[in-house]
């Protein structure tokens, strides 16, 4: 690949710590306000950093930054929120990506959701990760999965015994729920966390 310039070589930098911290690639906008610049040279540097074969930038998405000469990334829809509680809403249209190493996602189908509420703390998932979801998975006993409960979805421990399937919380507070109309949409596969100070 060709050297960069010193100016190239930081908004790469940028890039690849923007997504060690956040889990995700900048927005162009991010970029241009890290180094206090406008658009159009952030979209100069981007294609100069294509050109020199260090990364690939998808146009039709915000987040569509690849990069090409290290772990290859998946990027997995982010489709709204899942409650670690009580059921709250359903899955809805993607509103944004993470990219997730391709050693996780490996060929399956996965998508990625926000979790509010803390029945799952004492299994480490806590309000505010990012959980992302393998669908059509095989689902065993002990498995943390998403279901959806009449058309509202959880994250819970999913465990079925004798025909009859249980969804439980890891916190004590929240009692276990014996679903009549259910759905499991998938299972825990990988979380994502942004540190707060």
């Amino acid at each position: 690949m060709e050297k960069l310039t010193e100016k190239q070589k930081a908004v790469l930098d940028f890039i690849e710590e923007f997504y060690l911290e956040n889990g995700t690639m900048p927005t162009i906008r991010e970029i241009a306000a890290k180094f206090n610049i406008t658009i159009a040279p952030v979209q100069k540097y981007l294609k100069i950093l294509e050109k020199k074969g260090y990364l690939n930038k998808k146009e039709s998405r915000a987040r569509g930054i690849e990069m090409t000469d290290r772990q290859k990334f998946t990027p997995v829809p982010v489709l709204g929120n899942v409650h670690a509680g009580t059921f709250l809403e359903p899955v809805e249209d993607a509103q944004d990506y993470v990219y997730i190493n391709t050693d996780v996602t490996r060929s399956r189908e996965c998508f990625a959701l926000k979790v509010r509420g803390d029945s799952m703390e004492p299994s480490g998932i806590v309000e505010g990760d990012t959980v992302v979801i393998s669908k059509n998975s095989q689902i065993a006993n002990g498995d943390i999965v998403v279901a959806l409960v009449d058309g509202e979805a959880a994250i819970k421990i999913y465990s079925k015994n004798n025909g009859k399937v249980c969804l439980m919380s890891t916190n004590m507070a929240y009692p276990p729920i014996y679903p009549k109309n259910y759905k499991v949409l998938g299972k825990l596969i990988y979380l994502l966390r942004e540190y707060r100070n």
